[in-house]
């Protein structure tokens, strides 16, 4: 019979008991697969072994004896069946988001065969990590870490494992990824401007100006962006209620910047030119026609559908144009939680 067994990374180590006759070993790496003896120990006497098997898998292993007889081979019948899970993958980090109102979020790749995640973290890259939690079971990989120091650089690696008959088998350690802080950057017009006096975000970097438009983005604002940028933004780009008819000109400028800003780290948010009341130099119907052309047209942006949003929220104006400072932390709230 099978005794018990255990993994070690890809070691497979298995313990029998063979009252009689030499021992054979059978093995399934699948249960859609036909068994297969994978070694034949000849000395009755050995009632332990080791096999290797593959990273990340799910054997069943299966004892058998067996005599010799002439030319013929005697074989009892088969052990119950033991699972041994081999060490799982190496995880990967995908992705890490720091947000001083949030914490550090943790992303990572799932591993088939693991039974849970730990959370190891380092001011140092090369030393010094310890465990901070668990996530357990195999369907949650990200974690957000609330325990950091602002100000600090943080280190993290993840280490996934199984368990094999009470005992805990372990994945190597994911390669250190840094924690780096992402910054939010708001350009825009007035409405912007608005914005940054109401919800006194220092943390935000703006870029906005009254009054502005297309000309403004291209020939100032982008300028000011580069100075800002370190590769680590989220950029949220929110204009047009003052020249809907330069759609075809942001259209063009904004598909030939954000390539670029995406390739220095950053994600970039579209955000929707939100209604009026009453504009004498824009209609509704205009700023609907400009927020699908930027929608469908512009590539590599993530669309934030403040129109929509406010629509269903409600939203209220002091001059037709602007915002009441109620609407405008609403819109505030919305566009932090794409990156919050």
């Amino acid at each position: 019979m099978v005794d018990s067994g255990n993994a070690v990374w890809n070691s497979i180590g298995i313990r029998s008991i063979c009252k009689t006759g030499n021992t054979g070993i059978v093995r399934n790496s699948s249960r859609k697969q036909s068994d297969s003896e994978v070694e034949r120990i000849k000395n009755r006497n050995i009632t332990s072994f080791t096999l290797t098997g593959s990273e990340d898998k799910l054997y069943t292993y299966k004892i058998r004896s067996y005599l010799k007889q002439g030319n013929k081979t005697l074989y009892s019948p088969s052990s119950k069946a033991l699972e041994i899970k081999t060490a799982p993958g190496k995880p990967v980090i995908t992705r890490i988001r720091v947000r001083e109102e949030s914490g550090t979020l943790i992303k990572w790749k799932k591993i088939k065969t693991a039974e849970g995640y730990q959370i190891f973290r380092s001011e140092s890259e090369d030393r010094g990590y310890k465990r901070i939690d668990i996530v357990s079971g195999n369907t949650t990989f990200s974690y957000t870490d609330t325990g950091t120091v602002s100000g600090k650089t943080y280190y993290y690696r993840i280490r996934a494992y199984v368990r094999n008959q009470g005992n805990v088998v372990y994945s190597e350690l994911s390669d250190p990824a840094e924690a780096v802080m992402r910054k939010t950057i708001m350009i825009g017009d007035s409405r912007t401007d608005m914005m940054k006096d109401v919800v006194e975000n220092d943390n935000i970097t703006w870029i906005c100006e009254v009054g502005m438009g297309y000309k403004w983005l291209r020939d100032t604002a982008l300028k000011t962006l580069q100075e800002q940028m370190k590769g680590n933004e989220d950029i949220f780009v929110w204009l047009g209620v003052n020249d809907v008819y330069n759609i075809s000109n942001y259209i063009s400028l904004l598909n030939e910047e954000i390539p670029k800003w995406k390739a220095q780290g950053a994600d970039v948010y579209i955000v929707a030119v939100g209604q009026v009341t009453k504009d004498p130099y824009v209609t509704n119907e205009e700023i609907e026609d400009f927020n699908a052309r930027m929608k469908k047209e512009v590539a590599g942006a993530k669309y934030a559908d403040l129109y929509s949003y406010l629509k269903k929220q409600g939203y209220k104006t002091t001059d037709g144009t602007h915002y009441d400072n109620e609407t405008t932390w609403k819109i505030y709230r919305y566009l932090m939680s794409f990156v919050s």
